[in-house]
C-alpha cells in the first residue's frame, strides 16, 4: 500500500515528467523524490517511469494509476484548505453568513439587542448571496447562517426569526398610490432581483409575472435588495423588495407600496450546524425565543 505522500510525489512525478521539477513544486530535495519513487516501485514490484534522455516517460501501469493518482491529489487539496480554514477563522467571533440586504438591516438591530444580554460577544459577518449562502453554509468558517427562505435539513437545526411580505419601492416622481396591482407597472423601468431564494419559494414573484403574462419592463438586474433599493433612491426605476429592506428607503425620495395582486411572503431563518460553540449555540436558542 502506498501512503498519502507516495501519491502525490507520484503525482508530480507523472505530472511534470521530471523529478527535479516535481522536488520543486513539493518543496522537498530531488534524492528524497528520487529515493521515493525507486521505493514505489519496489513496493509495487512494476516500473512507473522509464528514461528517455533527461525526461520521464510513464509505463502503461503509470497511465492508469495516474487517473486515481488525480482524485487523491484532489482530495488532499480538499482536505488541507478546509484544515486552513479552521486554522484561520475567527475563532474568538460567532460567525454568520448572511445576505447583504440583511446584514444592512435586520442583523444590526438583533446584535444590538443581543449586546444588552451578553456586551462580551463577538460577531464576524460574511456576505454572500442567497444561493451561494446556502451552497455553503456547511463550511467551517460559518457557525451559523441567516438568510431568506432557508429549505429544512435534517443535519441541521433551523428557526424562522422573522416573516413579512414584499411591497413595491418607486421614486416619488413616479406619483404611484399607496396599493399597486402589478399589471399597471409594466411601462415603468423595473429592476429585476436574480438569484434570491425568496424568489423561487411558494410565493415566487417571477413566476406570478411568467404565469400571468405581466411584461415587466425590466431596466436592470441585480442579485441584493439592498442595490436595487439604491437604483430606486437615485430616482431609475421601480423595484420589488422585502418590506425589511423597504425601512432603509429614503422616504423623500421614495414611495413604498402595498401590492394587491397577492402576498407575496418572505421568511428569514436562522440556520445552525449541530455541533458548533457555546457562544453559537446561546445566541441560537436566543434567536429561538426572541421576538424581532
Amino acid at each position: 500500500m502506498l501512503s498519502a505522500k507516495q501519491i502525490e510525489i507520484f503525482y508530480e512525478v507523472y505530472k511534470n515528467s521530471s523529478m527535479t521539477a516535481a522536488a520543486a513544486a513539493l518543496n522537498i530535495s530531488q534524492p528524497a523524490i528520487s529515493k521515493t519513487l525507486s521505493n514505489i516501485e519496489k513496493n509495487l514490484n512494476f516500473k512507473l517511469f522509464l528514461r528517455k534522455g533527461k525526461k520521464l516517460v510513464p509505463t502503461h501501469e503509470a497511465d492508469d494509476l495516474f487517473e486515481h493518482a488525480s482524485v487523491v491529489h484532489s482530495q488532499l487539496k480538499s482536505f488541507n484548505a478546509i484544515a486552513n480554514t479552521y486554522k484561520t477563522r475567527s475563532v474568538d467571533f460567532i460567525n454568520i453568513g448572511t445576505t447583504p440586504s440583511l446584514a444592512e438591516g435586520i442583523i444590526p438591530k438583533v446584535i444590538e439587542k443581543y449586546n444588552i444580554i451578553r456586551p462580551d460577544v463577538k460577531f464576524n459577518l460574511i456576505n454572500l448571496n442567497s444561493i451561494d449562502l446556502i451552497e455553503d453554509r456547511y463550511k467551517p468558517d460559518i457557525d451559523l447562517t441567516i438568510c431568506f427562505n432557508a429549505k429544512n435539513s435534517s443535519s441541521l437545526k433551523s428557526v424562522v426569526i422573522k416573516e413579512g411580505n414584499h411591497c413595491l419601492v418607486s421614486p416619488k416622481k413616479f406619483l404611484l398610490g399607496d396599493e399597486v396591482y402589478l399589471q399597471d407597472l409594466a411601462h415603468l423601468p423595473f429592476i429585476e432581483i436574480t438569484n434570491l431564494l425568496s424568489f423561487y419559494e411558494e410565493s415566487s414573484i417571477s413566476n406570478y409575472l411568467k404565469n400571468n403574462s405581466i411584461p415587466m419592463n425590466t431596466f436592470v438586474k441585480t442579485d441584493s435588495y439592498s442595490s436595487a433599493l439604491s437604483i430606486v433612491d437615485n430616482q431609475m426605476a421601480i423595484s420589488i423588495i422585502d418590506d425589511n429592506t423597504a425601512e432603509k428607503a429614503d422616504h423623500n425620495k421614495v414611495k413604498i407600496s402595498k401590492i394587491l395582486d397577492k402576498n407575496f411572503v418572505y421568511r428569514i431563518s436562522a440556520i445552525k450546524k449541530d455541533i458548533v460553540g457555546y457562544e453559537c449555540n446561546e445566541f441560537f436558542n436566543y434567536l429561538c425565543e426572541e421576538t424581532l
